[in-house]
């Protein structure tokens, strides 16, 4: 943003000053667009800052503008997304904890955190490399695992249909068909036919009858 605004300066220069003027502004707009480019990457959050944003999700009676800023893009999720998530802690009682340690993700505004969900009368699960991304100033779930907390905690038919969209997508992969076997090598000998069955042996024959007596 800063490296926009200061071209946007330079231009402005050239149009009132002499062109050294804006020369030296444009040059001056360059040499600072590393530095503001190094300076959007977000520094990490803690698992007390990325519990608060579960917290929020998972709040039925938090103000619904709260809570869509908790999921990556909630401004376009449908508000059932949120309904589902408060659902699947308040009808199951399920709870959400985030726990250190919080990693670098897969991209500059990016974290990969581990999150543990705890079910009534169930041993704790586990789920990794949950992704929380930075976006419009603050961390937020990504759309994802939004999904998979939810198809975690709750019954296939509250599922909203855009976790049943993403799963088909990313799911249903065919197995692979079993490999023909190898050829033989060149000059390798045949495998031996197999022997043909012997022939049934033949009926006996019928004695002669004896000769009429004469």
């Amino acid at each position: 943003m800063s490296a926009v605004l200061a071209a946007g300066l330079s231009l402005s220069l050239a149009a009132c000053g002499s062109d050294d003027k804006a020369a030296e502004s444009s040059s001056g707009a360059q040499a600072t667009a590393p530095s503001s480019a190094s300076e959007a990457a977000p520094s990490l959050p803690t698992a007390a800052e990325l519990n608060q944003v579960m917290g929020v999700a998972t709040n039925s009676g938090a103000p619904m503008e709260q809570r869509v800023a908790t999921v990556q893009g909630g401004e376009t999720v449908p508000p059932e997304l949120f309904d589902t998530l408060a659902a699947a802690q308040a009808q199951s009682g399920a709870s959400f904890q985030v726990v250190d340690p919080v990693l670098p993700g897969y991209a500059p505004n990016s974290a990969l955190a581990t999150v543990t969900f705890t079910l009534p009368d169930r041993a704790p699960n586990t789920a990794e490399n949950v992704e929380f991304i930075h976006e419009n100033g603050q961390w937020k779930l990504s759309q994802s695992w939004a999904c998979t907390l939810i198809t975690s905690t709750v019954a296939p038919e509250q599922v909203p249909q855009m976790c049943q969209d993403s799963a088909a997508i990313g799911g249903g992969v065919a197995p692979a068909a079993p490999a023909a076997p190898a050829p033989a090598a060149p000059g390798a000998p045949a495998d031996p036919a197999a022997p043909a069955p012997a022939p049934a042996p033949a009926d006996p024959a019928a004695p002669a009858a004896p000769a009429p007596a004469a």
